[in-house]
């Protein structure tokens, strides 16, 4: 026999192999069991940009949430974004692709922001106590490994082994546990959160079925959630508490409506998981695993007023969702240095959502540089997902001398149903509260409705869109060990997507409308009827590792071609809006009032449409469109300095060569220009763009049509720099530091799940129709982040105290100076996403002001532009770009600071031979607000602009000056973050554990 080499820590990233050395003493010895751990050598095998999230650090990590974006804060270049989303490299998070055990296990459809299964409902795919470690891939230069732009994410699940061993967990958390109103607040108006009530408890167990040939793993957990949201900030609206308090009593007596509370609209969530796993030893040469994954969740989600929006309780929604996942997987090896894995998945998603609420019709108030919002939330009238998955991979692997050759597929199947009516019940968007209240016209009317009609079924389900998505990858890969400092991979991968159900078709627009409209735009070859034939996508790629063992120095990097996918629902809305299953008005200034009913609203005969004209938003799709793509680079140098301490510096680069781009077709070109400073393109004076004469003598039958494309202007692009210093876990103690900086670029951020959005929330200058490079919503900017553990055992190892401290220090997200109502005018007046002019002081007192009221106060125009001019003196950005148009995302907010806690005590039990663990822990969530409560500041903004002057209109049809109002603006733009979700807030929140080990 030999005596013991124990290696600790070992980790292998998505497709990175490794090369482990042992040197063993022999030593006579009877052999019965051979159990390997492992410690992983710096920057062992490692070539691209990648960060690996132990056991450990996952046992020590402060997370009062117990979500997987907690533990993701390790990777340098991640950004966590306010809705759940990750955003990685500087890229959309919807980008990334998400893996269990190696499977991909994304949001296929794309509708959860966090790119998770379950996302919506604000849930984990799967239990951090079913992990044993995350990996985290930005640059793998392995070709078996894509499918994302952004980053991989692979999370690896727990298995049974020889000995028995469980664990069961509560943990929970109330008001009493948080604490109160954080920021300048008077002593006596700080108050603890009301409702306040999380608790999460389950169980885990895995073991030997049969010793050494055949093991399990068994995980349930149970998840109950209910979080205030309190509004304790300054609304910035026109409209006093007064006023918001009549309109609630307008609505009860005229209407019989309750709209519900707007000043703490608590978020409920509950969620049930079970993770079963099974691993079989088949015989030396195979390993076949099998495993299950149940997730069922249930989410309130009711928006929280803010600053610029008043949000009533019962314009939310609820979102019940189930998901089934299947995973088995079979590792051969064979003689000849042959291996192979073969890996199949299955998952079925089922996504519901529907309104909070009486029924109700769906209405916005622009209020100045606020929004009032009451109503059947308009995006849940008719909203149902099904989508089921399978997934194939396979990956053989053989060596020739010092090559070690991969090759293999990579596929995804996916089928999806998916009902979609938004602006069921109608929605009005008014310009001023008293316009609602005295029944005065709307600015705008939107409703959509189902045009196919069936005996058996509901009209609205004929409605749904239903097709078929295939994705399929072959790579190979050849890694060559020329010696033991010089590693080079090279490899190639081939991505072809395909859909296989065409769209309905709109006999109408192919033959009729297509040609008036191509007079004016170039429609890339796209067709009602007609989905995208994506060419075949090739992605070479090449990384090295080098190794200069005097100096203890590794150098790595390398560079390739990265293809992603998309969200399918941005390709389903071509077979949902199509003319044909949904039809639709949206008008501008429409010549009617309000109607309470939501089951007898406007029809389009009511507003001199005929049914056959009334066919609603078309999405097209270029006929080539292509998956976006980039080029990435990385360059990297690790120095091991000794006693476990290591040091890195690493760039990484992106550039975008195939993205995204959207066009509205429906409206003709601009023809006319503001006067004065800051000059642009203007589509009407009345703020309707004109649209084509598809039907002479009759309306243009289409709200509006949206294109989808490839960007064939200016890319965008990202990098980062990141220096980091980690010690290895040794005598319980461990250190993890790093700054990085990052900037991104983009064209189209790509962060809705409708098309239409998507055109429809970019901020631009002149027109979304025409859009240029920006600061994009993920730029990352700077980040510090730190970890410290230490464990300290005692009484003979009978108990053992480990305390965390992590610090994330982050630059504010970036946001934009608009006007409260467009005057661009490409969608109406009351949009609101133009960039503002920020005027000189002699261009300010040049401007035309009209008067404005504000409650019962009013502002002569001297007045207002007295109080712009000292606004914009007391803003950085604005008083550094006057005679300037203001930049999307130019500003941002400012850089927190948040140190997070975790407190465990051990305590170690003997009885009949076995250990028991009991453990007791204490997460704290902005520690560094409990220490002082000026401190751990957070801070919000409503979508990420901010509302800064009011566009009133044109002088006249002839004179194009626009004319302006400013209500009266105190502090900065952003205010203190309300929410009470741990990751965003300001107030410090903490939960309490108990949890026994055996």
């Amino acid at each position: 026999g030999y005596d013991d080499e124990p290696q600790d820590e070992i980790f292998l990233s998505l497709g990175e192999k490794g090369r482990y050395d042992f040197l063993l003493a022999r030593k006579a010895a009877n052999l019965t069991e051979v159990v390997i751990s492992g410690r992983r050598a710096a920057a062992q095998a490692k070539g691209g940009t990648e960060t690996n999230i132990g056991r450990d650090k996952i046992q020590n990590m402060p997370t009062v949430s117990r979500s997987m974006n907690d533990f993701l804060r390790f990777t340098p270049q991640a950004k966590i974004t306010g809705d759940g989303g990750v955003s990685l490299a500087g890229q959309n998070n919807r980008y990334n692709a998400f893996y269990i055990d190696g499977a991909i296990n994304n949001d296929v459809f794309g509708l959860a922001a966090s790119g998770t299964n379950g996302g919506q409902a604000n849930i984990n795919p799967i239990s951090i106590d079913a992990i044993d470690q995350f990996q985290v891939v930005l640059s793998p230069f392995d070709a078996s490994i894509g499918g994302f732009t952004g980053g991989g994410i692979n999370a690896i699940t727990r298995s049974g082994t020889n000995n028995f061993m469980g664990s069961a967990w509560y943990y929970f958390r109330n008001e009493n546990l948080a604490g109160k109103t954080p920021g300048n607040v008077p002593k006596e108006q700080r108050t603890k959160l009301s409702n306040l009530d999380n608790k999460i408890y389950g169980f885990r167990v895995g073991g030997p079925i049969i010793k050494n040939k055949l093991f399990f793993f068994l995980l349930g957990e149970v998840e109950r959630n209910t979080r205030p949201q309190p509004f304790t900030g300054e609304y910035r609206g026109n409209t006093s508490n007064d006023s918001i308090g009549t309109l609630v009593n307008f609505l009860k007596t005229t209407y019989n409506y309750d709209p519900g509370g707007y000043l703490d609209n608590p978020e409920k969530v509950t969620a049930d998981r079970i993770t079963a796993k099974i691993d079989w030893n088949v015989n030396t040469r195979n390993k076949f695993s099998l495993s299950y994954r149940y997730n069922k969740g249930e989410r309130y989600n009711v928006s929280a007023s803010s600053s610029n929006t008043i949000n009533f309780y019962n314009n939310g929604y609820v979102f019940p969702t189930k998901s089934h996942s299947a995973t088995a997987e079979l590792r051969s090896s064979f003689k000849g240095n042959l291996s192979n894995r073969f890996l199949l998945t299955y998952t079925n998603v089922l996504d519901d959502r529907d309104p909070i609420g009486q029924n109700f019709p769906r209405v916005t108030i622009r209020d100045g540089a606020g929004s009032l919002v009451f109503g059947t939330e308009n995006f849940s009238t008719g909203n149902l997902l099904s989508q089921k998955n399978w997934t194939l991979n396979n990956a053989f692997k053989f060596s020739l001398g010092k090559n070690l050759i991969t090759v293999g597929t990579d596929n995804l199947y996916s089928k999806a149903y998916n009902l979609f009516i938004r602006d069921l019940f109608g929605t009005y968007t008014y310009g001023s509260l008293n316009d609602f209240i005295a029944g005065n016209k709307p600015t705008r009317y939107d409703r959509s409705f189902s045009n196919q009609e069936s005996e058996t079924d509901e009209a609205s389900s004929v409605s749904a869109a239903e097709f078929r998505y295939l994705n399929l990858a072959f790579f190979i890969n050849d890694e060559i060990k020329f010696n033991d400092q010089f590693t080079l991979t090279f490899g190639v991968r081939a991505d072809k997507t395909k859909y296989l159900d065409e769209p309905k078709e709109d006999k109408f627009l192919n033959d009729s409308a297509l040609a008036i409209l191509s007079q004016n735009y170039d429609l890339h070859g796209a067709r009602s009827g007609q989905i995208s034939k994506v060419p075949w996508s090739i992605s070479p790629r090449l990384g090295f590792t080098y190794r200069i063992p005097d100096e203890n120095v590794t150098v790595r990097g390398g560079l390739g071609l990265f293809t992603g996918r998309i969200p399918l629902v941005w390709p389903g809305g071509v077979y949902n809006q199509n003319g044909v299953n949904i039809g639709g008005v949206g008008v501008n200034n429409p010549d009617i009032t309000f109607k309470a009913d939501p089951f007898n609203q406007y029809t389009p005969q009511d507003l001199g449409i005929s049914i056959a004209n009334a066919k609603g938003e078309i999405n097209l799709i270029s006929k080539e469109f292509q998956l976006p793509k980039i080029f990435r680079t990385s360059l990297a140098f690790d120095k091991r300095l000794g006693n476990g301490w290591v040091a890195s510096l690493e760039g990484l680069y992106s550039k975008n060569l195939e993205e995204i781009y959207y066009q509205q077709v429906n409206i003709l070109p601009p023809t006319l220009k503001s006067v004065g400073p800051g000059a642009r393109t203007v589509y009407s004076f009345s703020g309707s763009p004109a649209k084509p004469d598809l039907r002479p003598g009759n309306p243009n039958p289409y709200t509006e049509i949206y294109l989808l494309y490839n960007n064939p202007e200016e890319k965008g692009f990202s990098y980062s720099i990141t220096a980091s210093l980690d010690k290895a876990f040794n005598k319980g103690w461990s250190l993890n530091a790093s700054y990085s900086y990052g900037n991104s670029m983009v064209t189209n951020e790509g962060t809705s799940s409708q098309n239409s959005s998507q055109w429809r929330f970019m901020e631009t200058v002149n027109g979304r129709n025409f859009l240029g490079l920006s600061t994009s919503d993920f730029d990352l900017s700077h980040r510090i982040f730190a970890y410290s553990s230490k464990k300290f055992a005692y009484a003979k190892n009978r108990m053992a105290t480990t305390i965390t401290l992590v610090y994330n220090g982050q630059s504010g997200a970036p946001f934009s100076y608009v006007y409260g109502a467009s005057l661009v005018g490409d969608r109406g007046r009351s949009e609101t996403n133009d960039l503002i002019y920020i005027p000189t002081a002699s261009e300010l007192q040049s401007q035309i002001f009209v008067t404005n009221t504000v409650g019962t106060t009013i502002y002569t125009p001297a007045q207002q532009k007295q109080l712009l001019e000292e606004y914009i003196q007391g803003n950085n950005y604005l008083r550094k770009h006057r005679g300037q148009l203001s930049e999307r995302n130019g500003d941002r907010l400012p850089f927190t600071h948040i140190i997070d806690l975790k407190l465990s005590q051990d305590f170690n039990l003997k009885l009949a031979g076995r250990t028991y663990q009991l453990q007791v822990s204490y997460d704290i969530y902005n520690f560094t607000n409990l220490v002082n409560r000026n401190w751990g500041r957070t801070y919000f903004l409503s979508n990420d602009n901010y509302r800064l002057i009011q566009f009133t209109g044109f002088v006249s049809e002839t004179d194009l000056t626009p004319q302006f109002r400013f209500s009266p603006q105190t502090g900065k733009p952003y205010g203190l973050s309300t929410s009470t979700a741990p990751g965003l807030s300001a107030r410090w929140i903490s939960q309490l554990g108990f949890r026994i080990n055996f």
